[in-house]
């Protein structure tokens, strides 16, 4: 077993080394006269990982991000010691103001809406307070050599993307676990499988380099057309595998303008403008990602508690014997529960009206049946119980019936909840109706 310290070490070891793997990915794939990396997805290794660890760990987590970013700082930025330590603070420190934010979503019972927009502020935090910082240390390291505008909106936008990207990816695969079985349909599967294909044969023509010849002026309205499919895809492929579609697809987009294809580079002041340009667009379609998935997944929760609910309920009823149904105040349609075949049998559940079930009723009883039937529909009483005999399955058995109205917003009755029960008559050899 492992001990404090030995976790320590190791959660900070592995932030620090994904860091600056990320790092030399990141930059590798564009270059620019800014000071900042002009694509940067380092910072998301750092955020994702503050909001899977448990706050016991989230120090290692700013360690590892300190030390990786002051070995960044001293090789890739050729900075002394000194300006390297300032440099990993501003790093260190915005990745954990925005990430304290982000955070707060991350409870239990899940909340995925509020887990995107707190993602997304906490994203916004980082990149504006990491960029405003970053400026005014690069302007007293190297004065009259920053150009503010441009050096903001490079550490701004490249930090927020980066975030939006690979922390979603991190989150989503907190507490994976390799099944066997139980995971994603093929069919499903298969749908956002075709939508990822269609979402890069599309951008492969958008942001191809020749693409400025190709459509002449129409080359920049063609700039959104492949996004909608990646959104199918990430709608299809839930939380994990939208994650991944959205990072991979994220990237292509900015490798292939970076490489001076798509739109975005028809009018560059600097070099790296157009790239610096992209993540812009890149960064609102990953908010709607974002956003989009979490709406999904919102849906999915809901779905699955409802069912959870539904199950524990139908399984109460069938062990204490009771069937429950509920008809329409108007039409008097019924929607049987599923323990109303065990319980009554298999002809009760296809009785598909109230009409069906009173022309069941043993006629001496019938008009108690109807009375109160006809008390709670019209919403004259809040609760009917009867009890009296109904020929199901060719034998007639003495059941207790137990009505309820259901209101609307409105105050009037919608439906009819019955819950109906098995019982011996009240006296032997005789059918006699009780209502109350």
């Amino acid at each position: 077993m492992q001990s404090a310290g030995t976790r320590f070490v190791v959660v900070a070891t592995l932030v620090a080394v994904a860091y600056l793997a990320i790092a030399v990915l990141s930059g590798a794939m564009a270059a620019s006269e800014t000071q900042a990396v002009a694509v940067w997805l380092a910072s998301g290794v750092s955020f994702g990982a503050w909001l899977v660890c448990a706050p016991g760990r989230r120090l290692a987590v700013l360690a590892g991000t300190a030390v990786a970013s002051l070995l960044w700082g001293l090789a890739a930025h050729d900075l002394d010691a000194g300006a390297s330590l300032a440099f990993a603070a501003i790093e260190t420190g915005s990745i954990a103001l925005g990430a304290a934010i982000a955070a707060r979503g991350q409870r239990e019972p899940p909340q995925p809406l509020l887990q995107a927009a707190l993602m997304v502020v906490g994203a916004m935090v980082t990149g504006a307070v990491g960029a405003t910082l970053a400026n005014e240390f690069w302007r007293w390291l190297r004065p009259g050599n920053i150009a503010f505008a441009a050096e903001w909106r490079a550490w701004a936008f490249s930090t927020v993307v980066g975030i939006l990207l690979v922390a979603p990816v991190i989150t989503g695969f907190r507490g994976f676990a390799v099944k066997r079985s139980g995971g994603m349909p093929m069919k499903q599967f298969g749908a956002g499988a075709g939508m990822f294909g269609l979402f890069l044969l599309t951008t492969l023509v958008v942001f191809h380099p020749s693409m400025h010849e190709r459509f002449d002026a129409v080359a920049p309205t063609l700039t959104y057309l492949p996004m909608p499919f990646l959104l199918l895809a990430s709608m299809f492929w839930g939380p994990r595998g939208g994650s991944v579609a959205t990072l991979l697809g994220a990237v292509l987009i900015i490798w292939l303008t970076a490489n001076g294809g798509g739109p975005f580079t028809i009018n560059e002041g600097f070099q790296g403008e157009a790239v610096i340009e992209v993540q812009a667009y890149v960064w609102v379609w990953a908010v709607l990602l974002l956003v989009g998935r979490a709406l999904n997944e919102a849906r999915r929760l809901a779905l699955t508690t409802a069912r959870e609910w539904q199950l524990r309920y139908e399984r109460t009823l069938h062990a204490t014997g009771v069937a429950s149904v509920e008809f329409d105040a108007v039409t008097g349609a019924a929607v049987w529960g599923e323990s109303a075949e065990a319980v009554l049998g298999a002809e009760a559940t296809q009785l598909r009206n109230i009409r069906d079930w009173l022309d069941r009723v043993d006629i001496a009883n019938r008009p108690f049946a109807q009375a109160g039937w006809d008390a709670v529909a019209s919403g004259q009483r809040d609760t009917s119980s009867d009890a009296y005999e109904v020929h199901l399955d060719g034998r007639d058995v003495h059941i207790q019936a137990r009505l309820a109205p259901v209101r609307g917003p409105d105050g009037a009755v919608e439906r009819v909840a019955c819950l109906l029960r098995m019982a011996a008559p009240a006296g032997a050899g005789v059918a006699g109706a009780r209502h109350a």
